[in-house]
């Protein structure tokens, strides 16, 4: 039952991310500074995209981090090239492979990202299978005799 638990718990998470990704549209960002100089280092606590994050790392970390940062807070990934005003897009991750491209150079609908991007989905689209299979109840289950039915 721990196991149940535990795959009900990620159904439901799965659910809310998926419900989430379908209601999102794709963002301009204006670039700011983050810290002094040339340095533009940025430590976050924790990821919020891991989306963001691997299109930033296929394509040579060509992204600034100060875009990375304002699409992560947007629950979104930076667009690698740059818009004609010089800012980096930020693309909802449910626009991400959908066949139409949001960022200038297509970069949102290339293989490399498509491919993990669909993996992730597939996982996600087993992983609610399953925890439905496993919660599905049989339509005759026997009752032992000492249960009652609203206390009668």
């Amino acid at each position: 039952t721990v196991m149940a638990s535990a795959y009900f718990f990620l159904l439901i998470c799965a659910t809310l991310v998926l419900v989430h990704l379908a209601t999102s549209r794709a963002i301009p960002v204006s670039p700011t500074k983050v810290g002094s100089g040339e340095e533009t280092y940025y430590d976050p606590p924790e990821p919020i995209n891991p989306m963001g994050r691997m299109m930033q790392k296929a394509y040579n970390l060509s992204i600034p981090m100060d875009a990375i940062i304002a699409c992560e807070l947007r629950n979104a990934a930076a667009c690698p090239s740059p818009s004609a005003d010089g800012t980096h897009r930020c693309v909802n991750i449910g626009d991400i492979c959908d066949h139409r491209p949001q960022c200038p150079g297509e970069e949102d609908e290339t293989p490399v990202i498509c491919f993990f991007h669909e993996m992730r989905l597939r996982e996600i689209t087993r992983l609610r299978n399953y925890a439905i299979a496993l919660f599905r109840i049989p339509p005759n289950i026997p009752r032992r005799n000492s249960q009652r039915i609203h206390g009668y």
